[in-house]
């Protein structure tokens, strides 16, 4: 089944940095939110429709639910983060700034694979990411790639690319407040504050996920719900934008493979995925990895907050040598959330693979020449 959730109003997501209470004044969100957010709206769509509504049934029942993909769309189609082995062209001119901007097209460069033979460093892998000759590239934040052209990129080792960014259709918005005392309603000392909102009239999360088996709740194609701090209101419903990267749309070549991801991933490793789990057996080359993310959050269940995790962003990517056949490779990996579970997520509970985190998918790599 596939939800679309498209917001009607601003929309705030907190980070993992600390907001107490006239001690910190600056709230910085991130967007889109995190699967777990995500996961969390479906939990309670479930129970609040459920035949026993947040009765124990419906609350155990509803962590059967499972993320199967998680992508945007925008007007121009439907879009997943860029992958990190991409960069931009620093320096570029101002015409082709500018024409980039009217067009909301932005062109970036594919990083190649260069050995580390002879060099001293603590990078554990044997090859580096380096940008074309001659050429000085920058990271991209934010990079949305079409899925179209995702399957290109997963099937040949093309040299340049086309993406959009996300802040051309979720644009910041941020909002200044003060606190009030709450018996004169006059403004409390050291209570102003300001968080990150950003309005995404433009931007829509379209969510494919499994419900548990025998239900079937949506009766309504669409209908208002809340998400997000300050209760900000979504339209959710049944989606009519079909989706899908299929395994048989990438004919992976013997030898090697990368792992592309789309949504964070948390490991027991830190930045690197312990794919013997998944039953693969593979050797790492080289890694394109961004900054961590904190993934938190707070139990009501328990009444504390969960504990912190750092994980590894949407869209970095793993370049690997293997033996295995292709057809196992994409059998045991594509398509699939390879995050693993911690040991606080007890039986029964959903771990963080079933949130959506970690979502794979699997393409070709060519070596330096």
């Amino acid at each position: 089944m596939i939800v679309e959730i498209k917001p009607l109003d601003t929309l705030f997501f907190r980070d993992g940095k600390p907001f107490s209470r006239g001690e910190e004044t600056w709230a910085d969100g991130v967007f889109p939110p995190y699967p777990s957010v995500l996961y969390g709206a479906l939990r309670t769509l479930f129970i609040s429709n459920h035949a026993e509504p947040f009765s124990e049934t419906s609350i155990k029942k509803s962590a059967e639910i499972k993320i199967k993909s998680i992508q945007y769309h925008i007007p121009y189609g439907n879009y997943l983060p860029m992958p990190l082995d991409l960069a931009e062209e620093k320096g570029k001119k101002a015409e082709k700034k500018n024409r980039e901007g009217d067009s909301k097209e932005y062109e970036v460069l594919s990083l190649s694979l260069h050995h580390t033979k002879g060099l001293v460093s603590s990078y554990s892998c044997d090859a580096v990411l380096m940008p074309p000759n001659g050429i000085t590239v920058e990271a991209v934040e934010n990079g949305l790639m079409h899925l179209d052209d995702l399957k290109q990129y997963l099937n040949t080792p093309e040299t340049s690319f086309k993406i959009r960014r996300l802040e051309d259709f979720a644009q910041a918005e941020p909002k200044i407040g003060i606190g009030r005392d709450n018996f004169t309603n006059a403004a409390s000392k050291a209570l102003l504050y300001r968080v990150g909102m950003r309005r995404a009239s433009e931007f829509e999360i379209l969510i494919n996920f499994e419900w548990p088996e025998n239900e079937n709740l949506l009766q309504q194609q669409s209908f208002f719900s809340k998400l997000g701090a300050e209760n900000k209101i979504v339209t959710m419903g049944i989606s009519l934008k079909g989706f899908n990267v299929h395994p048989n749309d990438v004919q992976l070549q013997p030898n090697r493979f990368k792992l592309y991801l789309s949504t964070p991933a948390i490991f027991e490793n830190g930045w690197e995925p312990d794919l013997s789990k998944h039953g693969v057996q593979a050797k790492l080359v080289a890694a394109a990895v961004g900054k961590p993310v904190n993934i938190g959050g707070f139990d009501i269940k328990k009444g504390k907050p969960k504990t912190m995790y750092k994980a590894v962003p949407a869209g970095s990517v793993y370049f690997y040598e293997t033996s295995e056949s292709p057809e196992s490779i994409k059998e045991k990996l594509f398509g699939k959330a390879i995050s693993e579970k911690m040991p606080e997520q007890g039986p029964g509970e959903p771990g963080f693979a079933d949130q959506g985190f970690g979502i794979a998918y699997i393409g070709n790599w060519e070596p330096n020449k």
